[in-house]
């Protein structure tokens, strides 16, 4: 495989943006998309602040599509501010909605996606509410622990938010609500979407990994290890695309892959062990320097072959796409292992 450079956060925070978005169900969900437009959207801050789209690696941060000025940010510049997207909180959604968090802020912020424009927003805690309170923890396998007091109730320790996609089924047929993975302190969470368009949040949060991944830029690809096909206790054969946790090791460069699966041993519940471990993803890449590419990141299938790819930000702005590749098509087709060279623009 040839050596990789990378970046990815993602953005948004739209006013004065072309009424191109829609809530409309019935039409074929293009995940990554914010702008409507059917493809998915790398969205930075710009040198001045603003935010801007990118669609390819053949352009810088400052020549991309502005989608949101300077002043539509929580701290008036979408510098050092960190934003995500893949699908979103709110069910029946058809394009994705912009998740922001200000370093050290109590509250994350959700840019709606309407039919008219981006621009409205909702903050919310860690329970899913704009009113703070109480929530739960389990372990990765379900089972119920103390809630660790660098959690809190709210987003003050997040130093990363990643929405990741569904990690029980994503299709294009049917809006998924996207979970969100952070890291809080130095440990790793799962947040799993609410019940409705009040409750964004379950009450009870994840620990999917109690060690340090403090080192690890997370990435959020969709579902970029294929397809899981389980049978469970009754017989009943299911097959689901589901999320997958990507993580560029900074000490290293290397690009790692978390699976979240089915567990055929549990009834086919969600298998989310593959996060246990930072140190144990599977590597898919490497040379992605950090000092070369500061910024990390997926937005899922850029070069229209059905694939998540790989993207990264240099210091000057400057964009680079990895295609994504597929390998081992026997045992998980439709995996990502690699990555090819970026197209020449």
């Amino acid at each position: 495989m040839a050596a990789l450079l990378a970046s990815g956060t993602l953005g948004l925070g739209l006013l004065g943006v072309p009424a191109t978005a829609t809530a409309a169900v019935s039409q074929v969900i293009a995940y990554g998309d914010l702008t409507g437009d059917g493809h998915p959207d790398i969205v930075l801050p710009d040198s001045t602040g603003n935010l801007r789209a990118v669609q390819d690696g053949t352009a810088t941060v400052d020549t991309g599509q502005l989608v949101g000025s300077a002043a539509t940010s929580p701290t008036g510049t979408w510098q050092g501010v960190q934003t995500t997207h893949r699908g979103s909180l709110r069910g029946g959604i058809a394009r994705d909605e912009l998740i922001v968090h200000p370093a050290g802020a109590p509250q994350l912020y959700l840019y709606l996606n309407s039919s008219t424009a981006f621009g409205s927003r909702t903050s919310f805690y860690l329970n899913g509410s704009t009113l703070q309170g109480p929530v739960t923890c389990v372990d990765g396998g379900g089972a119920a622990i103390a809630c660790p007091p660098e959690l809190g109730t709210d987003w003050s320790n997040a130093t990363q938010v990643v929405a990741v996609g569904s990690i029980s089924n994503e299709t294009t047929g049917t809006p998924a609500r996207t979970n969100l993975v952070a890291v809080i302190g130095t440990k790793l969470w799962l947040f799993s979407p609410g019940s409705n368009n009040v409750k964004l949040l379950a009450p009870t949060d994840t620990l999917l990994s109690g060690l340090d991944w403090s080192g690890y830029d997370l990435i959020g690809p969709g579902p970029a290890n294929g397809t899981t096909t389980c049978t469970d206790a009754a017989g009943t054969t299911t097959t689901t695309a589901q999320a997958t946790l990507w993580a560029r090791e900074r000490s290293t460069g290397r690009i790692l892959s978390y699976p979240f699966t089915r567990n055929p041993a549990a009834n086919c519940a969600v298998d989310l062990s593959a996060a246990a471990d930072p140190a144990q993803g599977t590597a898919i890449g490497s040379g992605v320097d950090p000092a070369a590419y500061p910024v990390v990141g997926s937005v899922g299938d850029l070069t229209g072959d059905g694939v998540p790819d790989l993207y990264g930000q240099e210091p000057a702005g400057q964009v680079t796409v990895w295609p994504g590749t597929v390998g081992d098509a026997a045992e998980h087709p439709g995996a990502v292992t690699g990555f090819g060279a970026p197209p020449v623009g």
